[in-house]
């Protein structure tokens, strides 16, 4: 009975290391409100750089959590001045490198790959307020990197265009590989549960080698 225990739980730590995104990078993002709300935590980062002057240190640990690295010097060289070794970002009419001002409803359309998330909205005609604008998409792509999601670029009108008509190709086929490895997650999560031993065996091969070659 020991070694069957012992057995067990080396199953389960095996598939803990050999696919640790299964309970790590992937469940932050489980559904399209968490993505949204990382992204008004990501805008709301932008935003306090306006609020004082800091150091370079400090507007980088500030930013790090939710964008890549040349995301984040973009953004600097576009926004950031400098003053007496401080810096600052100051309020403009065309804010160039921030998050799109999404309304976080249905609108904002969330469109998933395996290494890539691509959020956006679109915008209609206004000619209200101090700035003026024609209907259009505005939207970020996330990239996953070291199993870490985080902004990596800002996409224009024309990009999007491009990015939904392919979406609408792909539905299909990317919506049933989502549902088949949704069922395959639940049914090694069951198995372990009830027997690590046996689920391992009847379906550790064949997930290993979907996972391997996704």
């Amino acid at each position: 009975m020991k070694k069957i225990f012992l057995a067990s739980i080396t199953c389960i730590l095996l598939f803990s290391f050999i696919f640790p995104s299964l309970s790590h990078a992937d469940s932050r993002f489980s559904d399209d409100k968490s993505v949204l709300q990382f992204l008004q935590e990501a805008f709301q980062a932008q935003v306090s750089l306006s609020e004082k002057f800091q150091s370079m240190e400090e507007i980088h640990n500030t930013l790090f959590p939710y964008f890549t690295e040349d995301y984040t010097r973009e953004f600097l060289d576009e926004n950031l001045v400098a003053e007496n070794g401080k810096y600052i970002t100051y309020g403009t009419d065309f804010p160039l490198y921030y998050i799109p001002f999404f309304s976080y409803t249905a609108e904002t359309k969330v469109i998933r790959s395996q290494d890539h998330m691509y959020i956006f909205e679109f915008f209609p005609e206004t000619d209200e307020g101090p700035v003026g604008y024609e209907s259009h998409y505005e939207g970020v792509k996330l990239d996953k990197a070291d199993e870490v999601w985080k902004v990596a670029e800002f996409l224009n009108h024309d990009v999007l265009t491009e990015i939904i008509d392919q979406s609408k190709e792909d539905t299909t086929p990317v919506k049933m590989d989502l549902v088949q490895k949704s069922l395959v997650k639940a049914t090694l999560q069951l198995g372990l549960a009830l027997n690590p031993i046996a689920s391992f065996y009847k379906y550790g091969n064949s997930f290993i080698v979907a996972h391997l070659n996704k």
